[in-house]
Formats: C-alpha cells, structure tokens, sequence
C-alpha cells in the first residue's frame, strides 16, 4: 500500500457478474495494467455479504456465503435495471444498482490504497446486450461512488480493443465473450489499430454460472436418488454447493472428472462426474450461444465465412467444451489468451486513455452500435392496436439521431404530449421494454394545428435521450415514471385496458415409448432449440412424457431452466414401452385455468393404441379453445390420425427425424401468430 500522492487517474473497471477488476493505462509502457485488490489478486468476487454491523465485500464475503453467514447478495448484475427486484438485509433494502454502487466503492477504494492516487475519472464496461434502463442504472452506481463515469462501454468492444489492438490489425474478429452471468457476441473489423464494430447481439442471462447449475442440478439428482432427501430445498445447501461448483468446474476444465460432495440432512453423497457427462448435459447452452450469433450474422449479413478468427474472453471460455464447440461449428481460428478474465478491464482502461486525451492509446479510433433497436409507442394504420414503430435499428453506428414529427390535429388545444421510448425487435410493445414516458410541453398551439419534431438518440455509450423542437426551437422534455400497468398497450387506442399482457402457454408432449431409443438425443436437442426459440418472460412452458402412462414433469414456468432440466430426465420405456395413454387430458388440465393463447404441441414416432380416446380428448381441448398441434415423424405414423387430434390450422406435420427441426421451427412461427391474433381480438 502507498500514501497518498496528490494525484489522479483514470480507470477502467470490469463490473462483472461473479468478478469484478480494475486496471489503468500506462502511457509510457503503452500497457493496461490491472491494480490488485487488497490481498494481492486481481480479481475481487462480485459477492457482499450483510453482517448486523458490518459489510464485506469480494473475496471474504465469497467465503461466508459459502458457510452460510451473513445476508449475501451475490449475481446482482443481472439485475441491473429491474425496478422489481429488492435485496432486504437487517431491516434494509437494496436493489442492484445500491449494490453494485457498494462493489465499486470497495474496487476504488483498494486501487487508490494500491497507488496512492486517487480516481476521479472511470470507463465501466457492461454486457452489450445491456438495454437503456441497465445502463444507467450502471451510470448511477458509478456516480453514487463520487467519481466521474466517461462512459458506459461494451465488454467485447473494450476485448477487442485490447486484443485488436494489439494482436488481430487488419482482421474481421468475432468475439465470444462468455462471463459468469452474461454472454455477448461481437463483429468487429480491426485495421490500422482502429477498431470497428459491425454489430452486436448477446443474452444478459446466459453464462457461467448456468453452467455451474448444471452441475449442481446433477449431483443433487443423484443425492436424491440415494437418499431420498432434495438438497435443492434447502436455500443455504443451495448457497453452499453454488460457490463449490465453481471449484469444480474449474477442476473439470483441467482433469477428466471430479468428485462433487453433497451434504444434507445428515447425509454426506460423494458423485463422480466426467467431462464428457458434463459437456453433454450442458451443451444446450453451447446451442442457446450459436442461437445468438446465427441471430447477429442475420441481422448483418454476415456468416462465419466473413470471419478471419474468433477470439475468446470470459473467465467461462476457459471451460475446453467452449474452443472445442466453436472449431467444430465453424473450421475458423478460435484464439485464447491466458488473461482472459483481465481482457475488459485491461480495454476499458485503454478506452479511458482515449477519452481522456482525445486520441489516446497511440490514435486509437473505436467505433460501436447499438445493441437494441429504438421506438416509439405508435398506432397501426388502421388505427385498432398500438404498435412499437422502430426509430433507430439495431447495429446502427453510435451516437446516433432521428427525428420524426408528431402532429397536432386542428381543434385540439392540447399543451402537452406523452412520448413512451421503447427498446427491442418486436412489433408489439408489450414484448419490448419501456424505457420512458417522456412529456413534451412549452409548445405554441393555437388551436389550427401543430407540428413538433421529436429526436432520438443513442449516445456513444448506447444510453438514450429524447429531445423536440418546434419550429427549430428546442421545447420542455420531462421524464415521469412509467406506469405500473401498461398492460392497455395491448389494447384498443383510446380505451386504456386494465388486462394483464397476453401470455403464451405451450406444453410440450413427448412420446417416451421404445420406438423413441434410437431418436431421443436428437428430439431432446430439437425440443430445446424451440424452448429457446420461444421462451421469454411472458412465455411459459410445461412438459409432458407418454406411453403406457402420462406423466407431468413439469408445471407450466417461465424458468426454462427447469423445463431444460426436467427434459434431461426423459428415458425411453419409463412410462411403459407402448402408446397407449394420450397425454392431451392432462396437457388440457394444466392449460384451463390459464390466461392467453394455449397450445399443447405433441411429438410421437409410432402408432397410438386407443385413438378414439385420444381424439376425444382433442376435441375437448378444441371445445376448451386449447391449440393442439401433432408433430409424427418415422414410417409408422398415420397424417390421417395427426390431423384428428390437431385443432389448429396446419397443424398436423408428418416429418423425418432429419427435418424435425424445421418442423419446429414452423410450430414456433405459428404459435407467436396465435399470441398475436389474440391480442389483436382483444384489441
């Protein structure tokens, strides 16, 4: 540790998931250098534990949440933004942007302990995939700490630049940056130390810590199975083995398999698990990550023909699975770096270098886009639903502007008009996020009708701001709070409803008979695809096993998590070797008491035993408005019987295993055109 100095300096800070570190630039060694924490490590844990008259933070809270002490908040960051999320603590409450501003006090405090200088200026790197309302909440947190936030920056642009810069001149780069809470994907084209992104997509709920569940996911089954006992009912077992599976992930990384430990209730489990087991049960989320970057390359035109090399960072891409997957996928250079928990910290602090100079960094240029696109709450053309008309696209280049002018009809003498921002791809506003209601007053109306140009923007750091003119001149723009219940976006205009935004309910039917040996894997890959495809937070699903007998695996839930989990358990002849139960019954009983569209979607490779059975229950679901829709694949089923028990349009498929995914692929279609036709009837 160093006195104090009487200087300054500017830094760059990786707020991350599950670690956060600190670097600055050298200008003399033209090297970002992390500033180590208090024990000497350059990774602090992004945990906080809550004592009765006491905070630790990083390494020791870490420790106490494994044994249990204390509140502890860990994960927070993926709840930057969420106005519903509240961590309580002796009496107190916190939500993640107080939590984040405690991390970040103790990350400056250490690194001004380190040098002896203080920090009045910081570059905080977020996921890309970060929307407005996280952003500032991370520019909030930064403020809250007393120092001067340059800018909110993207972490694969602040790796590229610190890997660009020095390693890829010249090249068109995809970077797969997959952390411990979030993963991000990033083109971008590197020349003359200049770095250009192309585009960016990711999901700020994908990383490695869902990694880690599955390994403990599997462990606990099997303590189950022993014992009896489920230690996942338990909250600080839970606690517990969420910092152990880290370890032994890490050790997966490095041997052939581990030993994982469970203790609960008395008990002590000692399971051996493999690499291989491991890379199975988690490959999903390798396919959720390709889902992303096959999203990106088509919003940009790209393919991985484009790409001269991919380049890793993220603590979780040092699991092997990862560079294995990506060489497969794509015969293209996958490069790795051994600090690759360092490279965003080290770039943002690069990027604090150019801010603060102007042409730091040697002239370094950066360019970034936007990660999300921008609208406006408008009315369709024929003026029966409200609609989220796109201002500003995704991966346009940032800072960006658009105006667009809003007329005030003759006769109206208002002197005020509400604006609500909205962020995201869909149509539908209610499946965006509503950023602001922005109100817009100081305007000249004299009744014969007006015109106001409104502006959006995205500023550099992809935070958006709305301004309005008139005539040229600027007018008020005021922000209030967004209602509780925009639930009336969903309906007519003029007519506010109170109802709850449409919801889609899909229960997913799987034929388990023996014919299905030879074909589960590749179901259970395809079926996970669709739930990826489909999910979201207004989208829940269920899962159902027939044969012999009907079993429910699970209830209807938004935690695809869960569902994922519940369709690794499926075996073949587990519910009796033939088909003689149809799972449509109770496919209805757990549909009827839901509200919104409800589809039940059917997969089976064989013959049905009692079909009139089975089509009587059809056509309950169909009396009961409950879409069934029959997917058959194999020689052995009948597009006749399909067609009896489907109560959709189109909705009976006979396929071959080969094409299944395309099958489903059409039922996701049809069933987010089902959740829209309803709307609009609601309408």
């Amino acid at each position: 540790m160093y006195p104090y100095t009487g200087c300054t300096m500017k830094v760059g800070i990786d707020l991350g998931t599950t670690y956060s570190t600190i670097a600055r630039y050298d200008g003399i060694s033209s090297k970002a250098e992390i500033i180590p924490n208090v024990f000497g490590k350059d990774l602090t844990p992004s945990v906080i534990c809550f004592l009765e008259d006491e905070t630790i933070i990083g390494d020791e809270a870490k420790d106490m949440q494994a044994g249990g002490t204390g509140a502890v908040a860990s994960v927070f960051k993926r709840r930057m933004g969420d106005p519903d999320y509240v961590f309580e603590a002796f009496g107190r409450t916190y939500d993640a942007c107080d939590l984040s501003a405690i991390l970040l006090k103790k990350l400056i405090s250490d690194a001004e302990k380190r040098t002896g200088e203080k920090i009045d200026g910081a570059v905080i790197t977020v996921p890309a995939y970060f929307n407005d309302l996280q952003r500032k909440a991370t520019i909030r947190a930064g403020e809250a700490c007393g120092i001067g936030v340059m800018k909110i920056v993207n972490e694969p642009t602040a790796a590229a630049v610190y890997y660009g810069y020095r390693h890829s001149n010249g090249k068109t780069v995809l970077v797969y940056d997959l952390g411990g809470g979030t993963f991000d994907v990033t083109v971008v084209r590197v020349e003359g130390g200049n770095i250009d992104v192309v585009g960016t997509a990711g999901n700020h709920l994908l990383g490695g810590k869902d990694w880690d569940a599955v390994l403990v996911d599997e462990a606990c089954k099997r303590f189950s199975d022993e014992f009896g006992e489920d230690p996942r009912e338990d909250v600080s077992v839970m606690n517990e083995m969420a910092v152990a599976a880290e370890d032994y992930k890490k050790l997966l990384s490095k041997a052939g398999e581990v030993s994982v430990t469970v203790r609960y209730d008395g008990n002590v489990g000692r399971y051996r698990i493999t690499r291989d087991e491991f890379d199975s049960k988690t490959r999903f989320l390798l396919k959720a990550t390709k889902d992303v970057i096959d999203g990106l390359f088509e919003d940009i035109g790209m393919d991985f023909s484009d790409i001269d090399e991919i380049l890793l960072c993220g603590g979780s891409t040092r699991m092997p699975q990862v560079a294995e997957y990506l060489r497969v996928l794509t015969d293209t250079d996958v490069i790795t770096h051994t600090d690759t928990d360092l490279a965003v910290a080290k770039g943002a602090a690069m990027m604090a270098d150019y801010y603060e100079r102007g042409t730091g960094a040697d002239g370094m240029e950066i360019s970034d886009v936007t990660s999300h696109s921008l609208g406006a709450l408008s009315v369709n053309g024929d003026g029966t639903r409200y609609i989220n008309k796109i201002i500003i696209p995704a991966n346009s280049k940032v800072p960006c502007s658009m105006t667009r002018p809003f007329m005030i009809d003759g006769g109206n003498m208002t002197d005020r008009i509400e604006v609500y921002t909205l962020q995201g791809e869909s149509e539908i506003p209610l499946d965006c996020t509503v950023l602001e209601k922005n109100v817009v007053t100081g305007f000249d109306n004299d009744g014969d009708g007006a015109v106001i140009d409104i502006e959006y923007m995205y500023g550099g750091d992809g935070t958006v701001r709305v301004r309005a003119f008139q005539n040229g001149r600027p007018v008020t723009v005021s922000t209030e709070p967004v209602p509780e219940d925009v639930s009336w976006m969903a309906g007519a205009p003029g007519n506010h409803t109170t109802e709850m935004p449409i919801t889609s309910n899909i229960v997913v039917c799987i034929d388990l008979s023996r014919s299905m040996k030879e074909s589960m894997a590749e179901v259970k890959d395809v079926v996970r695809d669709f739930i990826h495809g489909i999910s979201g937070c207004d989208t829940r699903i269920g899962l159902i096993g027939f044969g012999d007998r009907v079993q429910v695996f699970k209830d209807l839930t938004v935690d695809t998590g869960a569902v994922m989990s519940s369709l690794n358990d499926l075996k073949v002849n587990m519910l009796g070797r033939g088909t003689d139960r149809s799972p449509l019954k109770a496919a209805m009983d757990m549909l009827m008491e839901t509200k919104g569209a409800r589809t039940a979607v059917v997969l089976s490779d064989g013959e049905w035993g009692r079909r009139d059975n089975a089509m009587d229950e059809a056509e309950a679901c169909r009396r009961n408005g409950i879409g069934v829709v029959a997917v058959g694949f194999g020689d052995n089923v009948e597009m006749s019987f399909l067609r009896q028990i489907a109560t959709v349009e189109d909705g009976a498929m006979l396929t071959t295993l080969g094409d299944l995914k395309n099958a489903f692929g059409t039922i996701a279609t049809a069933i987010t055109s089902e959740a829209e036709d309803l709307r609009e009837r609601r309408s």
